[in-house]
């Protein structure tokens, strides 16, 4: 019940104007310890998660939902984790990815385009290039692939 309530919190925050390219990637909630990851279209800062935070808290304040003490963490989920929910795609076209389709197998290469629900990755193996059409709804797993 806990995580319903912050989510619907969380839904009328994100319609706020400083919030519209935001969106909830997950809620943990466990005992007193609340972790919400965020992301957005053009990624998220510190700032936009601290002024989320801070309205988290506020309403954690007055409803003592959690308790006088407790943990809030507002962050993005970070570049290791695995890519969850299909809003994210769009802003990571021109980088490589690994993707983990639902029947195990794998593809590793350049996103080079999303059209509609379709990704269109460039694979190049020695000289060959190869390119791959895979529908959002094939994907179990994705990950950026960070070039150091």
């Amino acid at each position: 019940m806990g995580v319903e309530k912050i989510k619907a919190l969380l839904s009328s925050i994100l319609k706020e104007e400083e919030f519209l390219d935001t969106f909830v990637l997950e809620v943990i909630l466990e005992d007193k310890k609340l972790e919400i990851f965020i992301d957005g279209d053009n990624g998220v800062d510190f700032g936009k998660c601290r002024r989320i935070s801070r309205k988290v808290e506020e309403f954690l304040d007055e409803s003592l939902m959690l308790g006088e003490k407790y943990k809030l963490d507002v962050s993005s989920p970070g570049a290791t984790k695995p890519l969850k929910i299909f809003r994210q795609y769009p802003k990571h076209v021109g980088r490589s990815l690994k993707i983990i389709l639902k029947d195990s197998s794998e593809i590793e290469g350049l996103f080079k385009n999303l059209d509609g629900e379709t990704l269109e990755i460039e694979v190049k193996k020695k000289k060959e290039v190869t390119t791959h059409h895979i529908l959002f709804q094939d994907i179990d797993k994705s990950y950026v692939l960070l070039a150091f």
